[in-house]
């Protein structure tokens, strides 16, 4: 893990290197105190890792990483994590990740939370840089493919026993596709809370790295008023 003090009274940018057994990243670490106002930003420390050095890159170059950044609790000498673990491809056309809303400034300036102390504060980054295999890659998309709306009529709902049901199979964007449900929640929200699922009905007939990304509503009607409860999510 790489760290950095820093003061917060100006922005700050810091330069590192990341080593792999092919080649060396030179990146850096950039620094709103008061925010990046141009991504809604306002109100919240924003930190970002960025490329630093591209220079020599061949064209059309992309750097795939998973990477956490850190703000350090100086009372406690504990690490506030953030990070989604998702891969971010770096690139010529978008060099630059990270978290515009990072830490409220109301909580990053209270010094009880131990972020800021005498006007010093610790940021790090934690990156794991994938190697490229050189495979080529194939992508298309579908917008509004044709019979992508599904609906599921429940029958005799307070007779239900089981602990899940699945809906009958159905296409859409030239996949099979079927609902989950279960009726008393799932995990942390039984008792609680109906809940939903919209899964693939078979996956092994893809081929190895194959990947999807999905961005779906679900929806329960209001069979009485059309207030329709609904939810948009995506998935990869």
């Amino acid at each position: 893990m790489y760290l950095v003090n820093v003061s917060v009274t100006t922005s700050a940018s810091c330069a590192f290197s990341v080593t792999c057994a092919l080649f060396i990243v030179r990146r850096k670490l950039v620094l709103y105190p008061n925010g990046d106002k141009s991504r809604n930003g306002d109100g919240y420390i924003s930190l970002y890792l960025v490329m630093a050095d591209t220079t020599g890159f061949s064209p059309g170059w992309e750097i795939n990483a998973i990477f956490k950044l850190f703000v350090h609790d100086q009372l406690q000498d504990k690490y506030l994590t953030i990070g989604d673990g998702r891969l971010k491809r770096f690139s010529a056309i978008k060099n630059k990740w990270g978290f515009p809303q990072m830490l409220s400034l109301s909580i990053f300036n209270n010094a009880s939370n131990g972020y800021l102390i005498g006007d010093s504060c610790v940021f790090g980054v934690e990156v794991f840089v994938i190697k490229n295999e050189g495979k080529g890659e194939h992508f298309s998309m579908i917008k509004d493919p044709s019979g992508g709306t599904f609906t599921w009529e429940v029958q005799k709902f307070s007779e239900l026993t089981k602990e899940f049901y699945y809906s009958q199979v159905y296409l859409a964007g030239q996949h099979q596709w079927k609902l989950k449900l279960f009726p008393n929640g799932h995990m942390e929200q039984r008792g609680k809370h109906l809940s939903l699922y919209l899964g693939l009905d078979d996956c092994t007939k893809f081929h190895a790295g194959w990947k999807l990304f999905v961005e779906f509503t679900l929806r329960i009607r209001d069979q009485v008023r059309s207030h329709h409860h609904e939810k948009t999510s995506e998935f990869t």
